[in-house]
């Protein structure tokens, strides 16, 4: 069993190894190195019980400097076919590759795979983890992760997550509520008054902000949204486009009995993402509803594709490269409690300091919402 179990305590050094195995401080970095040069068998087995014992864990960026290895940073996000996450890796490569870092993407669909893969992240022992994910906040695997990735900072390593899941590592995070708010007012001042939603799983941090701020600025005008017209898009095109199928075949968006709003049917579709937005207009069209004409449609995120589908789409810009951005620059920098590229930072400790790249994200209006 390891010794230092204590959290509080600090991580073992390379000096507390050789000195609890009797042995000199090359020898100990030789054993634990894989050095070419030679250690006899008995020092080794000395170095690697004493290592064991004090769960001691190198430096991983200090041990790839030593070996003229190029420094490197793993990138995790769910899905690299999304287009969000696409955008934000393409920020975090652009970034990386200015200061000569090479990036592994690895793709993790939920908690269990992210957790594993973190594991695997850490046993290559990259100078920097982004984490881009599920944001599934109440996931089992939470705490599994912390204690992951907290071992891995004790060995010199750095994790940083793009978007906030409340744990204390940095993390790159926009104004969900504030840019779902202003969506919501911007689908009210045109004139629509009866809004299907298409949100994410209720576990799912960006959807349960994003579909706060909403209902949010629905109440304050006055409109009490049909239970019937929330429904569950997975935050996936496919889903999104399934879900819209669901309510068309089940009569809710179009007036008539059965229909949403007492019959009236629904005059909007305001979807927490982007992807899902554009397969909720895929699925309109498939019932013959012309989306943008019959009904309006919103999104979230401002992908690079939301502009070039039919009728192009309104919807809150998110600075995704800029995000991937932000975080090679906390990965590559000290802690501190200044922020990136002249954002805010929220009040939080230093070491579970928020960098807030936008504050006020901005409202993108095109076709998909004419005025009524």
């Amino acid at each position: 069993m390891a010794e230092q179990n204590d959290k509080s305590v600090s991580p073992a050094t390379l000096m507390d190894v050789a000195k609890k195995a009797g042995v000199s401080i090359a020898t100990a970095s030789r054993a634990l190195n894989g050095s070419a040069r030679k250690v006899r068998n008995d020092s080794y087995v000395k170095v690697m019980e004493a290592a064991k014992k004090l769960n001691y864990r190198p430096n991983a960026y200090a041990q790839a400097v030593a070996k003229g290895a190029a420094p490197s940073i793993v990138l995790l996000v769910s899905d690299i076919s999304d287009p969000y996450f696409a955008s934000v890796s393409q920020g975090v490569v652009k970034a990386a590759g200015e200061h000569g870092i090479a990036v592994t993407i690895g793709v993790a669909a939920g908690p269990k795979e992210e957790l594993e893969a973190v594991c695997k992240a850490t046993a290559t022992r990259p100078r920097g983890i982004i984490i881009s994910e599920s944001e599934y906040i109440d996931a089992p695997e939470r705490t599994a992760l912390e204690a992951e990735l907290r071992q891995y900072e004790a060995a010199g390593g750095r994790a940083v997550f793009i978007l906030n899941r409340n744990l204390p590592f940095p993390a790159v995070d926009v104004a969900n509520e504030v840019g779902a708010r202003a969506i919501a007012k911007l689908v009210v001042d045109s004139g629509y008054r009866r809004p299907a939603i298409l949100k994410g799983d209720d576990n799912h941090r960006s959807s349960r902000e994003r579909l706060g701020g909403v209902t949010d600025a629905l109440n304050k005008a006055g409109i009490a949204v049909d239970p019937r017209a929330i429904v569950n898009g997975r935050f996936s095109r496919t889903e999104g486009y399934a879900a819209v199928m669901q309510m068309a075949r089940s009569g809710l968006l179009i007036a008539g009995a059965g229909a949403a709003y007492d019959g009236a049917g629904v005059d909007s579709i305001i979807a927490l993402n982007d992807v899902m937005a554009i397969g909720a207009m895929t699925a309109l069209r498939a019932n013959d509803i012309e989306p943008g004409t019959q009904i309006g449609v919103t999104g979230f995120g401002d992908i690079p594709y939301s502009v070039d589908v039919h009728p192009s789409l309104t919807t809150v810009h998110l600075p995704l490269t800029e995000m991937g951005q932000a975080a090679v620059d906390c990965v590559l920098t000290e802690r501190d409690d200044a922020g990136t590229n002249g954002t805010t930072v929220s009040a939080q400790q230093s070491a579970n300091r928020l960098i807030f790249v936008q504050s006020t994200p901005d409202i993108v209006l095109r076709e998909s919402l004419p005025h009524r």
